[in-house]
């Protein structure tokens, strides 16, 4: 199978905006990711403009942290983009298995601060910072990708984030999103100080056992300061790590630019890496004083939901790589609920009955989407643990024209 020049290898995943594909390209000779925009989403205006929307907005970006696009096209009637293919692992890989230094803390929020901002100079806001969407390659470097749901600045209004559209991984959301509010680049941020807190604790600044309960601690709990849950960060990095996190979008770093800066400062000199130096002085570079041993492994650089795919050791591009023993799988419970009711509930893209809604799926992530006439759309992530149940009781806001 083809898009356009691109020969498809094997699909790698589905997400909620299309499908992600393993393709060889012939004219440049090496292997891209390659998104497909899904066939449902084709005939919806809005998903057929968000798409392209992302495209331009990756198209726009030439930054060493940022995953590259090579290019965008459409082969009978069918939209995809062509992306970089990483080697390396996700952050959140990396997370389970041992604590990080903290000049490596350091090192990547430098990266990751110094890519926002970059992002943020050319009007595009993420608005999906998580672990997953950091790729660290097996040099060191991280690669932000997954800009699915980024909000692009149109001077015209046309691409604007409508006031209700919750959009976002609930764990990593700022206050903002969470009451869905208009963003901007300091709610990129909030995200950032998230994962910086998790990386110096091993746990999250807001939790729940319900996803009412994590958007209640993002909006009206102050987190345990970072130093508290581990007596080993830095003060200084703690308190840059509790300024991102302010409810207040004000309080926080006006920029990525102001937290890069604020970073360098947040160490002793003497336990400054050179890499952190070498980013804040010459722009990003790789996180040399990770202590990780990285897995030899290829990672698609994709967007809406798929975050990476390994190639086992020995095997070429386009071989089966599949385990020879699958591991259980482990199910929850999601329970949809929604005001009004009646609203169409999609789970990875699948039409599942309109709410409320009680299905039983795999443990992990799933993309959750809501529609009803008349309403905006809703949209998000959601962590399902296993042999539990999660409510998701979602508020869909009227649409502006009285028409979806």
């Amino acid at each position: 199978m083809n898009y356009g020049r691109y020969r498809v290898i094997k699909e790698l995943g589905k997400g909620a905006m299309g499908a992600v594909y393993q393709a060889h390209d012939p004219n440049l000779d090496l292997l891209v990711a390659l998104k497909v925009l899904r066939q449902d989403r084709e005939i919806n205006e809005e998903f057929a403009r968000r798409f392209l929307a992302e495209a331009k907005a990756l198209g726009r970006l030439e930054h060493p942290n940022i995953v590259r696009v090579f290019n965008v096209d459409e082969d009978a009637g069918t939209v995809y983009i062509a992306m970089e293919f990483i080697e390396g692992e996700d952050l959140s890989a990396v997370m389970k298995r041992e604590p990080l230094h903290p000049a490596d803390i350091v090192d990547m929020g430098v990266a990751v601060a110094d890519a926002l901002d970059y992002a943020h100079g050319k009007g595009i806001v993420h608005r999906d910072i998580k672990p997953s969407n950091l790729l660290l390659r097996s040099d060191g470097r991280l690669k932000l990708t997954d800009f699915g749901i980024a909000h692009i600045e149109d001077v015209a209004g046309h691409e604007k984030t409508q006031a209700g559209e919750v959009l976002g991984t609930p764990a990593y959301m700022s206050p903002e999103q969470v009451l869905g509010k208009p963003v901007d680049g300091r709610s990129d941020i909030f995200s950032l100080g998230i994962i910086l807190y998790e990386l110096g604790t091993g746990t999250r600044p807001f939790s729940g056992e319900s996803l009412g309960a994590i958007f209640n601690a993002i909006t009206m709990e102050e987190p345990v300061p970072a130093v508290k849950r581990n007596p080993g960060i830095p003060q200084g990095l703690d308190r840059v790590i509790m300024k991102c996190l302010s409810k207040d979008p004000g309080e926080r770093f006006q920029t990525g630019r102001a937290l890069v800066d604020a970073l360098k400062g947040s160490l002793p000199q003497e336990a400054i890496s050179s890499s952190g130096t070498a980013a804040a002085e010459k722009g990003p570079a790789p996180v040399k004083k990770l202590r990780v041993a990285l897995t030899a492994a290829a990672v698609a650089a994709v967007i809406g939901g798929v975050s990476f795919y390994y190639l086992a050791p020995g095997k070429k591009a386009g071989e089966n790589t599949a385990a020879s023993v699958p591991a259980p799988v482990r199910l929850g419970v999601l329970n949809v609920e929604s005001t009004p009711q009646g609203a169409q509930v999609f789970i990875d893209g699948t039409f599942r009955g309109n709410s409320p809604v009680r299905s039983e799926l795999a443990e992990g992530k799933h993309e959750v989407r809501l529609t009803l006439a008349g309403h905006q759309e809703w949209e998000a992530q959601v962590q399902l643990e296993a042999e539990s149940e999660t409510p998701l009781a979602v508020r869909l806001m009227p649409a502006a024209d009285g028409k979806k």
